[in-house]
């Protein structure tokens, strides 16, 4: 019996047969043999793709004078701002149930908001427009876009995103909330997340109330822990069994 061992190409492996007996005689131990390759995984240079960018090509239809093609507006205490139903209805429920669903708004081009600064509405809208996230762009605001209060435009902007059921955006809010959540902060924060069904928010801040002197002593005395003990009485009973007193 003769063994041969077969090649890709024919510069490789053996082109020998080999008889059994000598490949039993000097290679086989104990009724087998080891055999040992090297494998060498050739890779073609891949051509330099360069980054997705449909959400910067979204975002300049915001930018546009003429409102990019734009097929609705909406009016908030008097300022304009030109959008597209199908984006929006892409990325907000809410969005699609009023633009292109039954509503009345569904056939009306200007549709005037209310309880929503415009402000908070333009850094939304250039959230919803993005491929990714950001409705245009999917880029979190400068620092200049949330103004002299960016804790106060946060929480604008997490309450805009509970109402037009834009998770991402929420969290995203949310979690910016933690990052600058002080023994000062923490009530109006936890407020916040309780007014807008944000249960993330809520129990970062029922654990940093939980620390024993978090408690007892500045955050207990802020006026924002005076306005959720009147707003939100049932808290203080999770607070009570959280700190244990």
């Amino acid at each position: 019996m003769c063994v041969r061992v077969y090649g890709a190409a024919e510069n490789w492996g053996w082109h020998q047969f080999v008889l059994r007996r000598v490949l039993k005689s000097l290679y086989v131990t104990n009724g087998s043999f080891t055999i040992a390759c090297r494998i060498k995984v050739l890779q073609k240079d891949p051509l330099d793709v360069p980054p997705p960018d449909i959400g910067s090509h979204l975002g300049r239809l915001l930018e546009c004078p003429d409102g990019g093609g734009s097929d609705v507006t909406f009016v908030l205490d008097g300022e304009e701002f030109p959008a597209h139903r199908a984006v929006l209805a892409a990325r907000s429920p809410v969005f699609k149930a009023q633009l292109l669903g039954s509503m009345a708004d569904a056939s009306m081009p200007s549709i005037t908001l209310h309880d929503i600064a415009p402000a908070t509405f333009k850094v939304m809208l250039r959230f919803m427009h993005s491929a990714s996230g950001f409705m245009y762009t999917d880029a979190w605001p400068a620092d200049a876009e949330l103004g002299d209060s960016p804790d106060e435009m946060l929480q604008h902007l997490l309450a805009a995103a509970d109402r037009f059921a834009l998770d991402r955006l929420k969290l995203l809010c949310a979690s910016k909330l933690w990052d600058n959540v002080s023994v000062d902060t923490v009530a109006a924060t936890l407020m916040c997340a309780e007014t807008y069904n944000c249960p993330e928010l809520k129990k970062k801040c029922i654990g940093f109330f939980g620390e024993g002197k978090n408690f007892k002593t500045k955050a207990l005395l802020t006026d924002g822990f005076v306005q959720l003990a009147q707003q939100f009485p049932s808290i203080l009973h999770e607070l009570r069994d959280k700190v244990g007193g």
